[in-house]
């Protein structure tokens, strides 16, 4: 009896060990395949961050703004801030994220401002363009950021409100601070 009670404690054993390392080895394959990408590391996100100085103008009239990007949670998102005062007085403040899908590769993002607006926008990079389809709480944009030169770049802008009218605007925009400056 001792000798069969040690045979089945062996037996089990043998199968229980190889078992338990297949589970193992499942387990770590699942985190990894649920494990956060790489940080963002593409050539536009890398050019974007910085500090940003410029002017819109538009149906509200003309504005001087500023913008500072940065990368964010574990450099998985490209995150903006932006303010501006028209000269009238009137200020506006906006920020977002964006970042790209992994497995789609398309830019995705997100942005809230001052004027209790809240959007969700989708696009794609070809070349020195970024164009973005914007829809939100007060209609659906087309923006369009061109990369000028590595201390310039321009975004035109369409909105289509609600009514089914149109706005559109422009920002020009230089660089005040590389990333690494203080």
């Amino acid at each position: 009896m001792k000798k069969l009670f040690t045979l089945v404690i062996a037996l089990s054993v043998c199968f229980a060990i190889p078992l338990m390392a297949q589970e193992q080895e499942m387990a770590k394959s699942e985190m990894e395949e649920h494990a956060a990408p790489p940080p963002l590391d593409d050539e536009w996100s890398n050019w974007m961050v910085g500090e940003w100085e410029g002017t819109s103008e538009g149906p509200m009239g003309k504005s001087k703004d500023w913008m500072k990007c940065q990368k964010g949670l574990d450099g998985q998102f490209l995150i903006i801030h932006w303010k501006g005062k028209m000269d009238n007085g009137m200020t506006y403040e906006g920020r977002g994220a964006s970042t790209i899908h992994p497995m789609s590769g398309k830019v995705m993002g997100y942005w809230i401002d001052s004027m209790r607006g809240m959007y969700e926008g989708e696009g794609k990079r070809e070349g020195n363009k970024l164009t973005m389809e914007w829809t939100g709480s007060t209609g659906t944009a087309v923006r369009i950021t061109e990369k000028i030169s590595d201390d310039k770049f321009v975004v035109t802008e369409k909105m289509t409100m609600p009514d089914g009218s149109t706005m559109e605007g422009t920002s020009e925009m230089t660089r005040k601070k590389m990333a690494s400056e203080k």
